[in-house]
C-alpha cells in the first residue's frame, strides 16, 4: 500500500512529464527514472493506461517506464511483457517504436525478435541503429531466429549511416559467434571511414584472433588518432609485431597509460 509521500512523489513526476511534452527532455527522463524506481502498482496501472493512449507521446512514456520497472528493473514481468508485445503488433509511430525497441532489449523478449528484424530497413536512422543495438536478444532459444538476427546485423554493418554501422559492428563483436562471414564483415569494417566502426571491428577481430587484421591494426596504432579500443585489441592479440607501434605511442598517447603498458607487456 502506498504512503501519502509516495503518492505525492508519483503525482509530482507525472505532472513534470505532462508539462515537458518532449520525450528527449532531460527533465522528463529524470521523472521516468524516478517512476521506474518507485515501481508501485499505482505507477504500473497508469503506465499501462498511457501505453494505450491515442497520443504517441504518452505511449512512448508509458512503454519507457515499463522497460525497466521496479528496483530490480524486472518487476511485474507478465503485465509489462504482455503490453509490450501487444504494442509491437500494431505500433506505427517512429517515436514509440524507438521506445519499444529499448523495452524489448531491456526486457529481453525473444518473441519480439522477428519484429526487430523487420525494422532493419526502416527509413529512419534512429530506428535502424537501435535495432543494431538491440540484436541479438540474449538467451534466445530459436536457433533460426538467432541466425536471422546475426544476418541482419551483418547487413546493418554495411548501412549508409556510420552510427548504424558502429552499433552493428559492436553487437556482432561481442557475440560468441565466429563464422567466416562474421570475420569477413569485421575485416571490411576495420577499413571503415568511420573511426568508431573501425575501433569496434578491431576488438571483434582480436577476440577471434583473426591473423589477417594484425598488420592493419598496426597501421591504425601508428596513425595520429588512436583510441582505447585499438590498444585493447593489441593487448588481446598479444602479438610481438605490434610492440613497436605500441612503444611509439608512449611518446604522446596519454588516454589510458595503464592500458598501454599492459598491451606492451602482452606483446613482448
Amino acid at each position: 500500500m502506498e504512503t501519502q509521500n509516495e503518492t505525492e512523489f508519483e503525482d509530482r513526476h507525472w505532472l513534470a512529464i505532462e508539462t515537458s511534452g518532449q520525450i528527449e527532455s532531460e527533465e522528463l527522463w529524470e521523472s521516468i527514472y524516478a517512476l521506474r524506481k518507485l515501481g508501485t502498482a499505482r505507477v504500473l496501472s497508469k503506465a499501462l493506461s498511457w501505453c494505450k493512449d491515442p497520443a504517441p507521446f504518452r505511449r512512448s512514456v508509458g512503454v519507457s517506464i515499463l522497460a525497466q520497472f521496479g528496483k530490480d528493473t524486472k518487476a511485474y514481468p507478465q503485465e509489462c511483457q504482455a503490453m509490450i508485445l501487444a504494442m509491437i503488433a500494431k505500433e506505427q509511430d517512429p517515436e514509440v517504436i524507438t521506445s519499444l525497441i529499448s523495452a524489448v532489449h531491456f526486457r529481453e523478449l525473444p518473441d519480439a525478435a522477428a519484429w526487430l528484424i523487420s525494422l532493419a530497413e526502416h527509413p529512419l536512422e534512429d530506428v535502424r541503429w537501435r535495432v543494431a543495438w538491440a540484436l541479438p536478444i540474449p538467451n534466445m532459444r530459436d536457433l533460426a531466429m538467432v541466425r536471422l538476427s546475426l544476418e541482419t546485423l551483418l547487413k546493418l554493418m554495411e548501412d549508409s549511416e556510420p552510427e548504424v554501422r558502429e552499433w552493428a559492428t559492436f553487437s556482432i563483436s561481442i557475440t560468441q559467434e565466429d563464422t567466416p562471414a562474421i570475420r569477413e564483415a569485421l575485416l571490411a569494417r576495420l577499413s571503415d571511414s568511420d573511426f568508431g566502426t573501425r575501433s569496434e571491428a578491431a576488438v571483434g577481430l582480436a577476440d577471434r584472433k583473426e591473423p589477417r587484421a594484425i598488420a592493419l591494426l598496426g597501421q591504425h596504432l601508428r596513425s595520429d588518432r588512436v583510441g582505447e579500443l585499438f590498444v585493447e585489441a593489441a593487448e588481446l592479440y598479444a602479438d610481438s609485431s605490434l610492440r613497436p607501434a605500441l612503444l611509439g605511442l608512449k611518446k604522446w598517447w596519454d588516454v589510458n597509460p595503464e592500458l598501454l603498458d599492459r598491451a606492451i607487456a602482452a606483446c613482448s
